[in-house]
């Protein structure tokens, strides 16, 4: 939102040196304040990987991630265009959007976070996509209805960019001993790589003011990222109630 208002006021030059400059400060904030980290490892371990366990939700999550990862980035980076070009917008109002967006997903994450307790964590990433694919919904009927969009973005913060938090919280749930630094790795670059390819294909129906059909396909998006995580819940159940008996 400042950079927004900031871009009214000088330029979107001017803001982008303002996010510079921001950033540069936090960098010198952390270098200057934060310890260094001296903790010696565990006992007991040799400081290699601990093995992946067995039926780990880790590639499901990557895949989970890679879809949902497309279909966020998309909206992250056409939304404002959106708003001002097709909804006719103001830059600054456009701008605003993306904040709505952004405050939405801060609440999301740490609540739906504090909810994944071991039982429910599963389930959620599937609940969440759903969510995702009614506000990619709302976006849709927003090129008719334009006071959707602003629905939409509280949605995508909520549902969305809420998924991949929950899906770390899986990591560190289930990753073994030794092995979560790497296993959330692995699912982070799932997440990114759908940030590299979601905005390009989306960016494809965008520049020919095919809207719609581009929140159609962050819908599609969004819908397969579910069923993937239900794929992996119903076989997680049952994989779990197998070893129980």
């Amino acid at each position: 939102m400042p950079l927004a208002v900031a871009a009214g006021l000088i330029g979107w030059r001017g803001a982008v040196w303002v996010a510079a400059a921001a950033a540069l400060g936090a960098a010198l904030w952390a270098w200057r304040a934060l310890p260094v980290d001296v903790s010696p490892p565990a006992k007991g371990t040799t400081g290699g990987p601990a093995p992946t366990r067995r039926g780990g939700p880790v590639p499901w999550l990557a895949a989970f991630s890679l879809f949902l990862g497309a279909g966020i980035a998309s909206v992250n980076t056409y939304l404002a265009l959106f708003g001002a070009q097709r909804l006719g917008m103001g830059p600054t109002v456009a701008g605003a959007l993306v904040a709505v967006l952004g405050l939405a997903g801060i609440g999301g994450r740490v609540g739906w976070s504090r909810a994944a307790t071991p039982d429910r964590a599963p389930w959620l990433p599937a609940v969440l996509a759903a969510g995702a694919v009614g506000a990619a919904v709302l976006l849709t009927a927003a090129v008719h209805v334009e006071l959707l969009v602003w629905a939409a973005a509280v949605a995508v913060g909520v549902f969305a960019v809420s998924g991949n938090a929950v899906s770390m919280v899986l990591v560190m749930q289930r990753s073994a001993p030794g092995r979560a630094g790497q296993d959330s790795a692995l699912v982070a670059a799932g997440f990114f790589a759908g940030f590299a390819v979601g905005p390009p294909l989306f960016g494809l129906l965008a520049e020919r003011g095919r809207y719609g059909e581009g929140w159609t396909l962050v819908a599609a998006e969004f819908a397969v990222a579910g069923a993937v995580a239900l794929a992996w819940a119903i076989r997680d159940r049952r994989t779990r109630a197998g070893s129980s008996r």
